[in-house]
C-alpha cells in the first residue's frame, strides 16, 4: 500500500460526508496532548457539538485551510522546539509567505510545556500568534499547561472556563455566514480530480554567502542584491545562510530535493575566505562522496573579489577564479551539478560596477528555477495520484549477485525510456528506493545447485530482521522480481529443457518475495532469465511485463482515488468505500511459529507512540554497570552506567542529547495481565498480529497500535504499560464487555467522576493495571479487548552521558533508580469507596515500595546483549562555540551530560575556565564516576604551584570541581551544590558577569530551583538578571521530578 495514495483516499472518503462542525488538531510528543484532543472531542459530543481529532503528522496546508473551526492542542519540546509530528506544520505556519491563508477560520489554542524550561509553552504561544497572523480568529483564549505542576487541572480549568460556550457561538457564526451550509463539503467532483492532477513547482533558491569580513569583502552586499533580485522575478528564496555559521553544513545537508544552491564567496589570490573553506572542509568531513546526488541538487556559485586597481584585476582575473574552486568542487564531489549556462562565474565588486552581473544572474536563475521542478500532485492527492504520473515514476534496478548486476544492467538497456543506475542490493536501497516511490526491479542471482546465492540470502536476512522504522518504510516499496541463473547453471543440455529451469528459478527465488511481502511491500510481476542464453526481445518482453504491472497497480490505486467526490445535490454515496476503508473491528490471531500468522493487515501507527515504536531504532546494550559504591536496590539506591551501540540513526547522536529509551514492564504485571486475559504464561512464546475482523473486505487496513507480528510477551512487556491504573479512555471502551454488573457500574461512576478519576490515576497512588480489575472484581478481560485499550507505554528520556568524539561507536546513560513508600492502598482509596467507583472488600493493604518501570528495568533486570528500542534528538545541553568559562551543576545522575561535556573538552582548544559543581550523599557511598571525574581535574585546582607548571599526560579538561555531600557523616555538616555555589561566589560572578560563561543546570527540580536562587543572590541584577540569561540562553536547566 501506498501510503501517500491511501492517505488520500481516507481524506477523499472524508469529503464525501458533511465535514465535523470542529477540528481538534494534536501535535503530540509522549501522547498528552492526544488524549486531551481525544477528551474535547467526548466532551464536545456530550455538548451537542461533532468534533474530529486529527494528528498534525497528516498536516496538508490546503485541507487545514478548508476548516471552518479548529482547536489545536501542540506540547512543546525541549527549547520551545515543535514535537516531531508537528514539524511541518509549525514550517509552514511560521512562513510570513502564507499570511492570510487562514482567512475566515476560527481557532483556540491549548498549549503544554514544563516551567523549568526556558521557553516554557513556547510552541503554545507561537501556534496562537501565527494563526492569528495567517488571517484566523481567536475565539478564545489560548490556554496553558505546566507538565511540572498539575497539567490535567491546568486543561480541565481551560476546557471548562467558556470553551463550549465559544464553540457554539462560532459555529452559530458560521451557519449565519453560509446559510446554513457551512459544515457540508463544497469540492465537486471535477474538483476532486483537479486536486490530484499535477501541477508545476518552482525550484526553491537556498542562498549562502561567505564574507572575508577582516578585508572588506563585497559578497554579502552582492548577496542582498541578488536576493532582492530574485525576488522581484517571482523566484522562491526560503532561506539566506552564512557561511560563517556553523550550521551552514547542516542546511547544505537539508536542502530540498531538486533545489538551487547558490553561494556567493568572497576569495583573493591566496584562496577562498575563512567561511568559504570551513565549508568545504565540513563538507569533506560530514558528506561522503555523492551523498546528495539521489536529490537532484543544482548549484549555482560566484566567486566575489575586491581589487583595488584596474591592473591586478585583470592579471589576477583567472587566479581568483581558480582560487574559489574549491566551492564548485567541494559540491561535485557530494553529487550536484553545477549550472553553467548563463551563470557568470566571478565579479570583481572592486573594480567594475556589479548591477549588470546580479542582473544577468538573477535572469538565469530565475528562468532555471522556473522550469526545474517535477510536475508533482496537487493538494492531498500525492504520488500516484493519476494513471499517468504512475507511469512515469522513476525505476532503480537493485541487484543482489554478481550475475544479478549483469541482469541488471542488461535490463536497464532495454528499459523504455531509461531508468536509475543499477546498485547493489542492500535493506537501505530497498528502504531509500521506497520512501522515493520509485518502481523497483529487484534482480536476485539463484545458484547452481537450485538456491539464492550468497548475496541474495544475506538481503532475505536483513529483511527478516529489519529494524522497526524500516519495516514500515519497505511498505511502500512496489516491485518486480527478476531471477536470474548463475552461469554455472546446469549444462547446455539441462538449459535446453527451459521450462524446467525457469520452476526451480522461480523457486529458488520465493525466499526474496516472501521476506517482502510479509512485511507489506507489494510484487507486481515476477520473471526468469538466463544470461546465457538470453536474446534481446527476450528482454524486451520481460520489460514489457515489469512495467504492465507497474501501470496495472498504480492504475488500481488510481480508480480508487478518482471516483466521484460527494457534491451538493449529487447522490449520496457509501460512507465507508470498501477502497481504502480502516476499520476499528479486529480480531487476535496467535500462533506457536511466526510463519503461522496470516499476512500483515496494512495501515498505519494508531497514535503517537505507536509511531515511535515503529520509527526507533533497535540497539544493542553492550555494558550495564552499577556506578555506586554502596549500592542498596531494595531501598531504592542504585544508579547504572549503561552503554548501547551507536548504530543507524544513534550514530548521529549528539553531545548533551537526548536518548528516548522504550523501557519494559515488570514480569510480575505481565503475568498478572496473560492471567486477567485468561491465558497463562505459556502463552507469552506465541506469536500474535491483528487483523479485519472476517465481515471486512479485503485489502481492509486498520490502526497499529504495535507492531506485529510479534510474540504475546514482548506485546505486554514494551508496548501496554501495566504499571498504571487504566485512562479514561480503556475504561470507556471495556465498560460495555465487562460481565460482572457491579464492577460495570462502579466503571461508570468513575468515569463520571472526574476526581475519583484523577485520584486512581494519580502518582500519589501508584495503582498498577493488573491491581485495579483485581480491586473491581474483574477476573477476566479478552486478550484483544486489552491488548487494543491498555495504555501505550510512554518511551522515557534521558541526558546522553558520553561524547560522540570520544565515543563515537557508543552512547552511555547514566540512570539512577526511582523509588518510594506506596501508601496503603485502603487507606488512600476510601474516597473511591465511598463514592462507589470501587467495592471495599477487595482493597488490599501493605504494598511495599514503588519502583519506577524504566529505572527498575535497567537498574536490575538490562543485561548485556540486550536489545532495545530508541531514538535520539539534541538538546539544548551543548558546549558553547566560544571560548568563554563553563559552570557545570549536577547532582547524582544529573552529572550525566557533564560526563559528555569533559570529555568533549579533553579533546578541544578550549582554554577558558570549566568549573564542574557536583553533589551526592556521601563520597564513599555513591559518588559517580568518581575516578574518572578526579583524574579530568586539572592538577593546578590542587592549589600547587609547581604542579600549575607542569603539563602532564592529556589534557585535563576542569579547571576546578567543586564537591557537595549531603550526608558526609562522621559528625560533618552536610552541604549542597546551592551551598558551594555561594562558597565559590566571587568566581561565579567573575565568570558570569565578566567573563561571558554559560551556566548548565542538571537534576532534580528541587535542586534546580536552590541553585538558581543561589545564582540570583549573588549576582547584580537578582532573580531578573537570572531570567535574562535564561532568555539569552546562558543559563541552560534541565530538570526532573
Amino acid at each position: 500500500r501506498s501510503r501517500c495514495v491511501f492517505g488520500y483516499r481516507q481524506r477523499l472518503a472524508r469529503s464525501r460526508r458533511a465535514m465535523a462542525q470542529v477540528q481538534i488538531f494534536f501535535g503530540s510528543q509522549t501522547g498528552t496532548a492526544e488524549c486531551f484532543a481525544e477528551e474535547i472531542a467526548d466532551e464536545g459530543k456530550q455538548n451537542g457539538i461533532d468534533c474530529e481529532v486529527i494528528d498534525l503528522q497528516t498536516f496538508n496546508k490546503d485541507n487545514f485551510a478548508l476548516r471552518k473551526i479548529v482547536i489545536l492542542v501542540v506540547s512543546t519540546y525541549g527549547e520551545g522546539e515543535p514535537s516531531d509530528n508537528a514539524v511541518q506544520f509549525n514550517k509552514w505556519a511560521s512562513d510570513p509567505r502564507n499570511d492570510g491563508a487562514l482567512a475566515g477560520q476560527r481557532f483556540c489554542v491549548m498549549g503544554l510545556g514544563d516551567m523549568n524550561y526556558s521557553k516554557f509553552n513556547n510552541m503554545g504561544m507561537t501556534t496562537d500568534q501565527n494563526l492569528e497572523r495567517l488571517g484566523a480568529k481567536r475565539i478564545y483564549r489560548r490556554g496553558v499547561g505546566d507538565d511540572s505542576q498539575d497539567i490535567a487541572a491546568d486543561f480541565k480549568e481551560w476546557k471548562d472556563g467558556g470553551l463550549w460556550a465559544a464553540l457554539k457561538e462560532a459555529i452559530a457564526e458560521v451557519m449565519n455566514e453560509t446559510g446554513g451550509t457551512g459544515f457540508t463539503p463544497t469540492m465537486t467532483a471535477g474538483e476532486a480530480l483537479a486536486a490530484a492532477a499535477p501541477v508545476q513547482r518552482k525550484a526553491e533558491i537556498h542562498v549562502f554567502y561567505a564574507l572575508e569580513a577582516e578585508a572588506d569583502g563585497a559578497a554579502k552586499d552582492i548577496c542582498d542584491s541578488v536576493v532582492a533580485g530574485l525576488k522581484e522575478r517571482g523566484a522562491i528564496v526560503p532561506a539566506v545562510h552564512s557561511l560563517a555559521d556553523r550550521k551552514s553544513i547542516e542546511f547544505v545537508k537539508k536542502l530540498p530535493r531538486k533545489s538551487v544552491a547558490l553561494v556567493i564567496a568572497d576569495c583573493n589570490p591566496e584562496g577562498l575566505c575563512s567561511a568559504g573553506r570551513k565549508l568545504v572542509r565540513n563538507m569533506s568531513l560530514e558528506l561522503d562522496s555523492k551523498a546528495l546526488s539521489d536529490k537532484g541538487l543544482s548549484l549555482a556559485y560566484l566567486a566575489v573579489a575586491s581589487s583595488k586597481c584596474n591592473n591586478s584585476a585583470s592579471s589576477l582575473r583567472e587566479q581568483l577564479i581558480a582560487a574559489g574552486n574549491g566551492i564548485p568542487k567541494a559540491f561535485e564531489r557530494a553529487g550536484v551539478d553545477r549550472l553553467d549556462a548563463g551563470i557568470p562565474p566571478y565579479v570583481d565588486a572592486g573594480v567594475e560596477n556589479p548591477e549588470p552581473l546580479v542582473k544577468e544572474l538573477c535572469a538565469a536563475l530565475a528562468s532555471f528555477a522556473e522550469n526545474a521542478a517535477p510536475a508533482e500532485a496537487n493538494g492531498a492527492a500525492g504520488a500516484g495520484a493519476t494513471a499517468e504520473a504512475g507511469k512515469a515514476k522513476r525505476t532503480k534496478i537493485i541487484c543482489a549477485g554478481s550475475e544479478a548486476s549483469e541482469a541488471g544492467e542488461a535490463l536497464s538497456g532495454s528499459w523504455p525510456g531509461g531508468c536509475e543506475p543499477a546498485e547493489e542490493a542492500s535493506l537501505s536501497s530497498l528502504a531509500a528506493a521506497a520512501k522515493e516511490r520509485l518502481q523497483v526491479v529487484l534482480a536476485v542471482q539463484c545458484s547452481n545447485d537450485g538456491s539464492l546465492s550468497d548475496a541474495a540470502r544475506g538481503l532475505v536476512s536483513q529483511i527478516s530482521n529489519a529494524p522497526l522504522a524500516l519495516r514500515a518504510s519497505l511498505r511502500a516499496l512496489r516491485f518486480s522480481l527478476l531471477a536470474v541463473a548463475d552461469t554455472h547453471y546446469g549444462n547446455a543440455g539441462e538449459r535446453a529443457s527451459a521450462s524446467a529451469v525457469l520452476d526451480e528459478l522461480k523457486a529458488a527465488a520465493a525466499p526474496v518475495t516472501q521476506a517482502l511481502t510479509k512485511i507489506g511491500a507489494v510484487c507486481v510481476a515476477s520473471a526468469c532469465i538466463d544470461l546465457q542464453d538470453a536474446k534481446p526481445e527476450e528482454l524486451a518482453e520481460i520489460c514489457a511485463n515489469f512495467c504492465k504491472g507497474f501501470s496495472e497497480e498504480a492504475a488500481a490505486a488510481t480508480a480508487a482515488i478518482q471516483a466521484p467526490a460527494w457534491a451538493p445535490g449529487s447522490a449520496p454515496v457509501a460512507a465507508n468505500p470498501v477502497v481504502g476503508k480502516v476499520t476499528s473491528s479486529v480480531e487476535l490471531k496467535m500462533s506457536p511459529q511466526e510463519n503461522g500468522l496470516p499476512k500483515e493487515a496494512p495501515g498505519d501507527a494508531s497514535d503517537v507512540l505507536a509511531r515511535f515504536y515503529f520509527e526507533a531504532g533497535r540497539a544493542k546494550v553492550t555494558k550495564v554497570r552499577e556506578l555506586r559504591q554502596k549500592p542498596e536496590p531494595e531501598q531504592g539506591l542504585a544508579t547504572v552506567e549503561v552503554e548501547i551501540e551507536a548504530e543507524g540513526n544513534l550514530k548521529e547522536y549528539k553531545l548533551g542529547g537526548t536518548l528516548s529509551l522504550l523501557p519494559e514492564n515488570d514480569p510480575a504485571d505481565v503475568e498478572a495481565a496473560v492471567k486477567l486475559m485468561g491465558l497463562t504464561p505459556a502463552h507469552l512464546g506465541m506469536w500474535i498480529t491483528l487483523q479485519p475482523t472476517a465481515e471486512n473486505p479485503p485489502g481492509t487496513a486498520i490502526k497499529h497500535p504495535f507492531p506485529t507480528p510479534c510474540t504475546l510477551g514482548d506485546a505486554l512487556a514494551k508496548y501496554c504499560d501495566l504499571a498504571r491504573a487504566p485512562t479514561k479512555k480503556m475504561l470507556m471502551a471495556l465498560q460495555p464487555k465487562i460481565e460482572d454488573p457491579a464492577a460495570r457500574e462502579c466503571i461508570g461512576k468513575l468515569i463520571a467522576d472526574p476526581e475519583a478519576l484523577k485520584l486512581l490515576q494519580g502518582s500519589q497512588l501508584c495503582c498498577r493495571m493488573c491491581e485495579f480489575w483485581a480491586m473491581l472484581g474483574v477476573k477476566a478481560i479478552a486478550p484483544v479487548e486489552f491488548l487494543l485499550h491498555c495504555p501505550r507505554q510512554k518511551p522515557r528520556e534521558f541526558t546522553i552521558a558520553s561524547s560522540p568524539k570520544a565515543s563515537p561507536s557508543k552512547i552511555t546513560l547514566c540512570v539512577s533508580l526511582s523509588s518510594h513508600e506506596l501508601p496503603d492502598m485502603a487507606t488512600a482509596c476510601q474516597r473511591l469507596v465511598d463514592s462507589g467507583c470501587l467495592p471495599a472488600a477487595q482493597l488490599p493493604s501493605g504494598r511495599g515500595r514503588f519502583y519506577g518501570t524504566c529505572s527498575r528495568w535497567l537498574t536490575s533486570r538490562l543485561k548485556a546483549g540486550a536489545v532495545v528500542l530508541a531514538k535520539q534528538r539534541p538538546s539544548p545541553l551543548h558546549l558553547p562555540e566560544k571560548d568563554i568559562p563553563v559552570i557545570m551543576v549536577g547532582a547524582g545522575a544529573g552529572v550525566a551530560p557533564f560526563r559528555g561535556f569533559w570529555e568533549e573538552l579533553k579533546r578541544g582548544p578550549q582554554s577558558a575556565p570549566a568549573a564542574l559543581f557536583f553533589g551526592c550523599r556521601n563520597p564513599e557511598q555513591d559518588w559517580l564516576f568518581k575516578e574518572e571525574m578526579s583524574g579530568a581535574v586539572k592538577l593546578a585546582a590542587t592549589g600547587c604551584a609547581a604542579l600549575n607548571r607542569m603539563q602532564v599526560g592529556p589534557k585535563r579538561p576542569l579547571t576546578c570541581l567543586f564537591t557537595a555531600f549531603s550526608r558526609p557523616g562522621e559528625g560533618k555538616q552536610g552541604q549542597y551544590v546551592q551551598d558551594q555555589i555561594r562558597a565559590q561566589s566571587q568566581s561565579v560572578k567573575h565568570w558570569i558577569e565578566k567573563g561571558s560563561g554559560m551556566v548548565y543546570i542538571c537534576g532534580s527540580t528541587a535542586m534546580g530551583n536552590s541553585v538558581l536562587d543561589a545564582l540570583a543572590e549573588l549576582l547584580e541584577g537578582g532573580r531578573d538578571f537570572v531570567d535574562t540569561l535564561k532568555k539569552e540562553g546562558r543559563i541552560v536547566a534541565e530538570f526532573w521530578g
